[in-house]
């Protein structure tokens, strides 16, 4: 039988999980004894993103309330989707097949969304099936894994970003059949539309004027990067030297891109996939072009994190009430503060501190969430929690704590 498989969560998560909850424990109780003396807190409602999981927060006259969860969600014209990986595949004595799935799920609804999945392995899987009808499949469960099987098909997806409607994604599949045709590695980044899976050109995202420009725009700077990548292997540079060997085998892809942000403004970033000598598949990762922000992207910029000038302090500034992260010496932690009361005498109340980088603030108050949807809320942290993601990962996207971004060329895992 064909064996589902669903990645756990790591171990950092549940480590954030229980600083979470004591920290959060911790506040409710302040909050509480602030209240009972008098100093209100500013009403208050919103998901905050940060490290590896997402925070509800409630605050008001009865104190604050803070639940975490390893849940991945994104905001719609006011409908919240939960965005999550799983896997399927077969295990065998001397093969290994596993395929990852992109899914979302309106949390108000139970049916899930298929946005991405790659059919190559489990084609591979049935080939190899009808070619070893006597071979008997392993429940990873109950016997021990093969460590270095002859044949391994798999791919994996990696969420980069998202941006409200749209999901940035990287696919890598690997294909290695014993015996079979050449190995196959490739890799490509694309956005999906988290209602319907479609998958988005870039014309689609910021229209076909800038669309040409920022594609004119990244050759260039491809060729620029290609051009410096050759002169500093001719003058003895031994990283440049050996990327140079790979060099011609990147193609441009004008399909290869991702939506990212820059100071809280849009940009396109592309991948342009390569491939080394053996076969290994590679990435040139470009420099994010900014562009002219569409009309999706108002109710995106609200969500998305300001950064002082210093880099010392994050907020998010709300009609009645100020979010605010102030970063650990070492850049590792965030002290997140809720900040309210007239202008001029207000004040601050710890929320938790949180593991960094800081993603994104989305409001539940203005408009206030409805009970139907804050029951399904309720039941999507209390899945996601129990689970602990032994049946659904979320994967935050990576983010530098600070908005910088650099060029950089890497071998896709």
């Amino acid at each position: 039988m064909m064996m589902m498989r669903w990645r756990p969560a790591t171990r950092r998560v549940r480590a954030l999980l229980a600083l979470s909850a004591v920290t959060a424990t911790a506040v409710v109780a302040a909050c509480g004894d602030r209240a009972s003396r008098g100093e209100a807190l500013p009403p208050a409602e919103f998901l905050f993103a940060a490290g590896d999981s997402t925070y509800w927060v409630r605050s008001g006259d009865d104190g604050m309330r803070v639940r975490s969860a390893p849940i991945l969600l994104t905001e719609v014209e006011g409908r919240l989707f939960e965005i999550f990986l799983g896997d399927e595949g077969a295990e065998y004595a001397d093969a290994s097949f596993a395929s990852a799935r992109l899914w979302s799920r309106e949390v108000q609804h139970r049916d899930s969304t298929l946005l991405f999945g790659d059919s190559t392995v489990m084609h591979e899987l049935a080939a190899w099936r009808g070619s070893h009808p006597r071979d008997a499949e392993i429940d990873p469960a109950d016997e021990e894994m093969p460590e270095d099987p002859r044949t391994v098909v798999n791919d994996e997806i990696e969420i980069i970003d998202v941006h409200g409607p749209y999901v940035t994604m990287e696919h890598l599949l690997n294909v290695d059949i014993d015996g079979g045709p050449p190995h196959r590695h490739a890799g490509r980044r694309m956005v999906v539309d988290v209602r319907s899976g479609a998958t988005a050109s870039l014309a689609a995202l910021v229209g076909a004027d800038e669309a040409r420009r920022v594609t004119a725009a990244a050759r260039a700077s491809l060729t620029q990067l290609v051009d410096s990548i050759r002169t500093a292997g001719a003058a003895g540079n031994a990283r440049a030297s050996v990327a140079t060997e790979s060099l011609d085998s990147f193609r441009f892809d004008s399909a290869s891109f991702g939506m990212t942000d820059i100071g809280r403004d849009p940009a396109v970033a592309f991948m342009v996939p390569g491939q080394s000598a053996d076969g290994e598949a590679l990435a040139l990762y470009l420099p994010p072009i900014t562009v002219n922000a569409p009309v999706w992207w108002t109710s995106v910029r609200a969500t998305l994190p300001e950064w002082a000038t210093d880099s010392a302090r994050v907020t998010w500034n709300r009609a009645k009430y100020d979010v605010a992260a102030r970063p650990s010496a070492d850049g590792d932690a965030l002290a997140l503060v809720l900040i309210g009361g007239p202008v001029g005498q207000a004040r601050e109340w710890p929320i938790a501190t949180v593991a960094a980088p800081a993603y994104q603030l989305i409001p539940l108050d203005t408009p206030p969430i409805d009970s139907a949807a804050r029951a399904a809320l309720s039941r999507a942290f209390d899945i996601s929690t129990s689970l602990d993601g032994l049946i659904q990962r979320a994967s935050w996207p990576h983010r530098p704590s600070t908005p910088v971004r650099a060029t950089s060329f890497s071998r896709l895992r």
